[in-house]
């Protein structure tokens, strides 16, 4: 499985705990179950972070697209 996060990073020169807080939510349980399955997630925990890490890597890929697109780079294929 892919792991795009760490449990400590360097701000500023200085080493960070993430800020780990204990939600409650209501989630549908049948995506949760496949988001688990299709990461190969141990938990739900795991397989929740796992999906925002994908989600924020892709938020940083579209930004970098989207100013490539804007020098007319590139074409949008798909919607």
């Amino acid at each position: 499985m892919l792991s795009l996060f760490m449990y400590i990073k360097l701000e500023g020169g200085i080493m960070t705990a993430p800020a780990i807080r204990h939600k409650h939510l209501r989630l549908d349980q049948t995506k949760l179950h496949r988001v688990k399955s299709i990461l190969g997630a141990a938990s739900e925990t795991e397989a929740l972070e796992e999906a925002m890490n994908i989600v924020l890597a892709e938020e940083a890929i579209l930004r970098v697209l989207h100013r490539v697109r804007r020098k007319g780079r590139i074409e949008r294929v798909f919607s």
